[in-house]
């Protein structure tokens, strides 16, 4: 099933007193229109009868966020608390996805903000620099070997720039190592944490393969962003054996263009004691850095774990360790195990992972494991955050799904977001406010039979908006404008239709106290697009209601 705001039910004629003129509404049964949608249960969706990577458009903005599809609506779990508050940040790409870049969704998968003006990205998250809250972002080049080289960007409330970084001399056999997309973070020192990837050489027959050979090493940075100055760096291949991890060369590792990613850096994370947590996918471990010096502190997981790992704590392939909570004694974190890569599989399913670890005994318990809708393997990427509230929100990385799951690991929703080449590096949650400087965005069209005229209004990345005021002027000026209707605030893109009575349009965002957030400009009813556009568009049902009341 699907709803829309611009979808509307079987034939109905009624005549109404709208605005200023009495006229008729004409309601068509549409299959597809633009405006927000959302789908729940969709077969249609699922067996890529709607295409493999389904979007949703608009008529005021040129945005084609993906469409999201229920396959477990929020509505089904039984006795379910209440969802954790926030918008959702995910950044689908992929060849089946129309325009890949940085998106952020509310819980109904409605789009706030379109972000694919900086391209492609993989790290997207909300970070707090300077004490306030910014939006970091990989912007650059995907190679071939699945790693990135870029920079990192910093954008604040208003989505304006305010720092753009890589990092420093990072030297490889090709140069200068640029900034990877795997990770982007601001330390609590308003530092900033960047992985890179610069190809070194290495004798790699200890692996059965070639004597002089070359890899595709792992790094990490610590940057002063303000001095770009590097504070410390890590090369995996200075304190991490070779025969630790668990890819193999193959018939590769012999050239430059085809160095051998032995270790895969993922994940970066400071704490409070100035150390460092980092994640290697192939090594299926999880390391703690010494700050200082850089030296390995403890391993979980992989070959030579310092831990006992407990029943159920085993992971291979894994994205995103977080910690949640650490002491002297005791520490929890949070990983995507996905159990598998190309090529082979090491369990089942792919799922998150809750994690308790036990310093004094060093041993790990498993807390609480999140398993996907329908139990398959995400071959790459993936992510799983602690909400607020104790729930748990997982990103499945190569398979395009997001789930909220409770504290003891039911699952609450599960929303699909495309069906071919689609995939997120991660999903993410943040209560985000954000207030653009430019102005909302308004588009008229009309239908060539009769005088109505529908009013699309949206503003990209505005959060505040409760409501739209649409004014009629007689010029451009607006000086003589009258104010002519109020609509609610609906998903993206808000439709008003009214009887054209007007030369100029424009439109008002107002916010929860009354104000005026920001005005469009005044558009001209002469320049309206006309005919099928208007068929196509005509008339959402929760505007229609508004106007009949």
């Amino acid at each position: 099933m699907k709803l829309s705001r611009t979808t509307t039910a079987r034939f109905l004629y009624s005549s109404y007193t709208i605005s200023r003129g009495f006229v008729p509404l004409f309601l068509l049964f549409l299959s597809f229109v633009r405006g927000d949608s959302v789908l729940f249960r969709s077969t249609e969706y699922s067996t890529g009868a709607l295409g493999y990577g389904p979007y949703q458009s608009y008529f005021s903005a040129n945005y084609t966020p993906a469409e999201w599809n229920f396959v477990v609506p929020v509505n089904d779990s039984a006795n379910a608390p209440s969802l954790s508050t926030g918008f959702i940040f995910s950044a689908p790409r992929g060849a089946s996805v129309l325009r890949e870049g940085a998106a952020i969704y509310d819980q109904s998968g409605s789009l706030i903000w379109d972000g694919s003006i900086y391209g492609q990205t993989l790290s997207f998250s909300v970070v707090t620099y300077l004490g306030e809250s910014h939006i970091i972002l990989w912007t650059g080049t995907v190679t071939s070997a699945g790693v990135g080289t870029g920079y990192d960007i910093l954008l604040n409330s208003k989505y304006e720039l305010v720092a753009n970084f890589t990092t420093v001399n990072i030297q490889g056999e090709t140069g200068q190592t640029l900034a990877d997309l795997h990770e982007a973070q601001i330390t609590s020192n308003n530092t900033a944490l960047m992985t890179a990837y610069p190809v070194n050489s290495l004798d790699l027959s200890s692996i059965d393969g070639p004597e002089q050979g070359y890899i595709l090493d792992s790094a990490m940075q610590e940057l002063n962003i303000s001095s770009n100055e590097p504070l410390f760096t890590w090369i995996a291949s200075e304190h991490v054996n070779i025969t630790e991890c668990y890819n193999t060369p193959g018939t590769g590792g012999g050239s430059v263009d085809e160095a051998f990613d032995y270790f895969h850096i993922n994940a970066i994370e400071k704490d409070d004691e100035g150390n460092y947590l980092i994640s290697s996918r192939h090594c299926w471990t999880v390391y703690y850095l010494d700050g200082t010096n850089g030296d390995i502190l403890w391993k979980m997981g992989g070959k030579n774990s310092s831990f006992t790992m407990g029943n159920g704590t085993n992971f291979s392939w894994q994205h995103h360790a977080r910690w949640i909570e650490k002491n002297d004694t005791y520490g929890t974190m949070t990983l995507f195990d996905n159990a598998g890569q190309y090529g082979q599989q090491q369990e089942q399913m792919s799922r998150g992972l809750y994690l308790g670890l036990n310093f004094t005994n060093m041993t790990v318990e498993l807390l609480t494991e999140f398993l996907p809708w329908n139990q398959s393997i995400s071959q790459s990427q993936g992510s799983v955050q602690l909400q607020p509230n104790g729930n748990f929100l997982v990103g499945f990385g190569q398979l395009p799904w997001t789930g909220e799951y409770t504290p003891d690991g039911d699952l609450l929703w599960t929303a699909q977001f495309g069906v071919g080449d689609v995939e997120s590096y991660r999903a993410l949650r943040y209560n985000w406010t954000g207030t653009p400087t430019d102005s909302p965005s308004i588009d008229l069209v009309s239908a060539s039979t009769s005088n109505l005229l529908s009013v699309h209004a949206s503003w990209n990345g505005a959060t505040e908006i409760v409501k739209w005021e649409l004014y009629g002027a007689s010029d451009s000026s607006g000086s003589n404008s009258i104010s002519l209707y109020n609509q609610t605030k609906s998903g993206f893109e808000t439709t008003i239709t009214i009887s054209n009575a007007y030369s100029h349009y424009a439109v008002r965002a107002i916010g929860k106290s009354n104000q005026v957030l920001g005005s469009s400009d005044f558009v001209s009813s002469s320049a309206i697009r006309l005919g099928e556009k208007f068929a196509l568009a005509l008339l959402s049902a929760s505007v229609v209601l508004g106007l009949l009341s």
